[in-house]
């Protein structure tokens, strides 16, 4: 494989091996902005000058392969077919792109007020983004976890124009009510701030609202999105809703009763989660998850 193409994994603890060969080891010798997650990773190897080194750049956790469900090297083949782009990706949530509409719906069902702790921390940073405004993210666009590797251009575009001020805010301003709105604790399968769950949701909206970018996303297709879903419950809706999402995803505008139905599809699958995963394991952590220990 070619050495134009390197993804790190983050190496926190003593012991602790790589979960891909392919991949490359980051160790994180201060770990004092652990909460922060891959964000602050991100930032971080921008500000050493990483992405500089090699034609693609990226940072998977650990669970790559649990979440996204091929290895790192059929990952790394992918990104090799496509190095005439700007950025490559894999979503390991495909499902969801079936019932909602961005990911800011999905997040602030999962996360309440997740949009408004986004909308103040963007406008501190001025970064000239409304998230209640933002389009359709499909296929094309959608990446959660963080699962993407971009030239050194996207790099210095989104990471440089994006991440670093807002990690720069954060750093210089904590006491702010933007920043104190995005690193208090929300409702997750392992305790977390707002913070990287807002990380990960900039990246699918700096595509959508970039024209121009030459974007590879990883084929899920057919049923094989059936197989990322982590319920029956999510099954059911992504056999009912795929068909027409797809054909509202050829349309333009996007259909505004199929939002309004996305919506509603996300209330449920989160009583649903909450019902379910209070006394099941959850997929990715193999433990049920405390919903009234962590405040809901």
């Amino acid at each position: 494989m070619s050495q134009s193409i390197k993804i790190f994994e983050p190496i926190y603890a003593p012991g602790q091996v790589l979960s891909e060969q392919t991949f490359y080891p980051l160790v994180m010798r201060d770990n004092a902005h652990a909460a922060w997650r891959e964000f602050y990773i991100l930032v971080d190897m921008y500000r050493k000058g990483i992405h500089l080194q090699q034609k693609f750049t990226g940072l998977f956790s650990p669970k790559f392969s649990l979440k996204a469900r091929i290895d790192g090297g059929e990952f790394l083949k992918f990104a090799q077919a496509n190095v005439d782009s700007d950025v490559c990706l894999i979503n390991p949530f495909p499902q969801l792109a079936y019932f909602s509409f961005n990911a800011w719906m999905q997040g602030e069902h999962a996360h309440p007020g997740l949009t408004e702790r986004s909308q103040l921390l963007l406008d501190a940073c001025e970064i000239p983004w409304t998230l209640r405004d933002a389009p359709r993210q499909d296929a094309g666009t959608l990446c959660y976890c963080n699962f993407w590797v971009g030239t050194e251009s996207f790099w210095e575009n989104y990471v440089g124009k994006v991440l670093l001020p807002i990690a720069t805010f954060l750093e210089t301003q904590s006491t702010s009510e933007a920043a104190r709105g995005v690193l208090e604790p929300t409702v997750h399968s392992d305790d977390a701030p707002f913070l990287p769950f807002i990380a990960e949701r900039l990246f699918s909206t700096y595509l959508s609202l970039t024209p121009g970018l030459k974007i590879a996303a990883y084929p899920i297709e057919g049923d094989s999105v059936l197989d990322y879903c982590v319920s029956d419950f999510e099954k059911d809706i992504v056999r009912y809703m795929k068909e027409p999402i797809d054909a509202a995803d050829r349309q333009s505008p996007f259909p505004a009763d199929r939002i309004a139905l996305m919506d509603l599809l996300c209330t449920l699958s989160q009583k649903y989660v909450r019902a379910h995963f209070s006394f099941n394991p959850h997929p990715h952590t193999g433990q049920p998850i405390d919903f009234e220990k962590k405040g809901k």
